[in-house]
């Protein structure tokens, strides 16, 4: 397709991937579709990959990856524990009433703060052994 593109270029071709993805998705939502919100956003992530390959120039260094990392674990730092404790006050708050909308969303909310700490716990042990630092 793009062979060897520029960074300048890429960027282009994002900007518009991304208007092709919003314009299909809100389409979708208007004639309630959700079969066609789904394909469009898998069809636009699947060429975001394949055009990324083509970028000749360094997309992303050292200090970015840095930088990403510290923002996703104070994103998880915050996030988990505020899930953890409005399902605590969803739940209790509504403890003589089990089945009612609050109480179900706060073992929503506690399932998905188990899974979002299983999921870190999973990675954090797969890069531990992939780099080398088990036994440290």
């Amino acid at each position: 397709m793009y062979n060897n593109m520029s960074y300048k270029t890429f960027k282009w071709v994002r900007i518009f991937m991304a208007m092709f993805i919003a314009a299909t998705v809100s389409i979708a939502v208007t004639i309630e579709n959700v079969y066609l919100a789904l394909a469009a956003v898998i069809i636009g992530m699947i060429s975001m990959l394949l055009i990324k390959k083509n970028v000749k120039e360094v997309l992303v260094d050292e200090m970015v990856n840095s930088i990403a990392g510290k923002s996703a674990l104070m994103a998880y730092s915050i996030a988990v524990p505020v899930l953890a404790v409005l399902s605590l006050v969803f739940m209790f708050s509504n403890l003589k009433e089990r089945g009612s909308d609050m109480y179900n969303l706060g073992i929503i909310l506690s399932y998905i703060a188990l899974g979002q700490m299983f999921i870190y716990s999973f990675f954090y042990y797969y890069y531990q052994r992939k780099y080398g630092r088990d036994g440290e």
